[in-house]
């Protein structure tokens, strides 16, 4: 029968429509046996049952992040953190004194700058040059689309005056007027070579990366997420093993959260019917208890600041015609949709800017038109930009929206600045993360802190949670608020990272509320959410985490 629980005073928010406070919850085996008052819950529990006193603090369903790469992608956060620095000179004497400290044989990485962390927008070779001599280097930018390296690096790999722009425009080597690369890559196809090379897929480096991220996820407070994208190499299929990996673990009984898993795109030379053929293979052969593959993931475009994404008007200097430019072009994202939908699976698609939405939403629409909804449950993530005009399609169409809290906020201390620069003050106010509008609408909203285009520490939802409720960066709450009309309430971004979130994972039959009947994915925090300053949210700690029954995390 397994292992009994009584939860019981304190608040339950259960987040369940039909019944959303609790006084007390009986777990019985996997199950929850019970949610309701004390009096019926004392019928269920003997001798056997462990008591859980809440003293007051609050039960909730497991938190279920819907964007993030916690099985491999925390190696992008792994040595010098140049997070908030700003300045060539501040930035090179960080990674001075960090490659000072480092042994002779210790491999030279980092992570945490940003094109405007540079005076010239762009980082070069030479500079780490100084700094390595012969020995290779390399640093993902603060959110792992763009690369830093040094002269060694790119000799490595031969990378020259005459190697090919994996994607022109899209994913490239920024270049010298001779075609030299100067340091700075554009988008993983072209910077994937550095980093093979290097070996920063070992199996070392991603046991580590999931100790960083996966094995942390209970005391975060999480019992499932959606891996938007597991990597070991240019090819999702590099990827095979990590998942072969997840599901030893399921086996073993150690895999702490569940895992909706997916096969990915990212370069236009890919077949649509082929990456389809190949999420169907995995969907029947990767797959345990708590691991499924359903979903295709696919980088529609890059980043707005490096250029690699869609604008719908030029950035505030820029000639009419200067609007960037998506990776995917719209037939083929229309024809990789259409081939996954109909074979029964969804899509999440990463989109960077307003340009980008539209393209993707036109996508979904035409899609929807010849073939219905069927069941669907697509995603365009991240939202960074959506021009007023499309919000409604979101809720229209029954495509989901998955954003990014912490990205609405001023992040690092410098996307207030970045964005009114690039946009102008108007352009932010109307379309920038419009998270508050979205929710607004009517959409599914999700969330996910999107590991590694955040750092580790700020992963756990309850961050996440404080930028929703107040658009300043948790700990800063002298920032002025990022769009300030977009924050929302706490009923809504709990309902985005429970419920919401199950059922973009397709698990809203089990989880994602705490409902008899359902699994006993269950969180327990140590105050009430709901009369605590949302300022100090970030500070609350998480006492326990359950999954299927399982205590998965124990603070008390």
């Amino acid at each position: 029968m397994g292992d009994s629980y009584l939860v019981t005073n304190g608040p339950i928010w259960t987040g369940d429509p039909v019944q959303p406070w609790a006084q007390a919850v009986v777990v019985r085996g996997t199950d929850l046996v019970h949610v309701g008052t004390r009096d019926g819950a004392d019928a269920l529990v003997d001798a056997s049952t462990e008591l859980i006193d809440l003293h007051g603090r609050m039960c909730l369903p497991g938190f279920i992040d819907a964007h993030n790469h916690l099985a491999s992608m925390a190696v992008a956060k792994l040595g010098v953190s140049l997070s908030g620095a700003v300045g060539r000179d501040t930035v090179l004497a960080a990674v001075r004194d960090w490659v000072a400290a480092q042994p002779g044989g210790a491999a030279l990485r980092g992570h945490g700058w940003m094109p405007d962390s540079f005076e010239d927008r762009s980082p070069r070779r030479e500079w780490l040059d100084e700094i390595t001599g012969d020995r290779p280097m390399y640093l993902f930018s603060a959110d792992a689309h763009d690369m830093w390296f040094n002269t060694a690096a790119m000799r490595a790999v031969g990378i020259g005056p005459q190697t090919p722009d994996p994607d022109p425009g899209a994913q490239y080597f920024v270049r010298d007027a001779d075609g030299t690369p100067t340091g700075h890559a554009v988008e993983a196809a072209a910077y994937m070579p550095i980093i093979v090379a290097q070996g920063l897929f070992s199996v070392p480096n991603i046991r580590l990366a999931q100790q960083l991220t996966l094995q942390q996820a209970p005391s975060w407070g999480m019992t499932a997420y959606f891996e938007a994208g597991a990597a070991s190499g240019a090819a999702s299929a590099d990827a095979r093993w990590i998942y072969e990996d997840l599901i030893a673990q399921d086996h073993a009984g150690t895999l702490p959260v569940r895992v909706a898993g997916s096969y990915w795109t990212r370069t236009p030379n890919d077949d649509p019917s082929a990456i389809t053929d190949d999420l169907i293979h995995w969907n029947r052969d990767l797959r345990s208890e708590h691991v499924r593959i359903s979903t295709c993931k696919m980088w529609a475009d890059g980043t707005f600041m490096s250029g690699g994404a869609l604008l719908l008007s030029p950035c505030c200097g820029h000639s009419a015609d200067d609007l960037g430019a998506m990776t995917f072009p719209a037939d083929h994202i229309e024809a990789q949709i259409e081939a996954v939908q109909a074979a029964g699976f969804d899509m999440h698609i990463h989109i960077d800017a307003d340009g980008s939405a539209r393209v993707v939403l036109d996508a979904y629409e035409s899609v929807r038109r010849r073939r219905g909804r069927e069941n669907s449950r697509h995603v365009i993530a991240h939202n960074s930009m959506v021009d007023p005009a499309d919000l409604n399609r979101y809720a229209e169409l029954g495509v989901i929206a998955n954003c990014t809290p912490l990205w609405g906020t001023d992040y690092n201390g410098q996307y207030r600045d970045i964005y009114t620069r690039m946009l102008g003050a108007e352009r932010v106010q109307e379309r920038l993360f419009p998270y508050g509008d979205l929710v607004r609408s009517g959409a599914v909203v999700t969330y996910g802190s999107d590991i590694p285009a955040v750092d580790i520490h700020e992963g756990p939802p309850l961050i996440q949670i404080e930028a929703l409720l107040t658009r300043q960066r948790p700990g800063h709450p002298d920032d002025v608020p990022l769009v300030a009309r977009q924050r929302i309430g706490l009923h809504d971004a709990l309902r985005g990272y429970t419920a919401n979130g199950a059922y973009q994972l397709r698990l809203d039959h089990r989880t994602g509320t705490v409902t008899t009947g359902k699994a006993a994915d269950l969180t327990i925090l140590g105050a009430d959410l709901f009369r605590v300053d949302p300022h100090d949210i970030h500070d609350v700690p998480v006492v326990l985490t359950m999954m299927d029954g399982r205590i998965t995390h124990d603070g008390r």
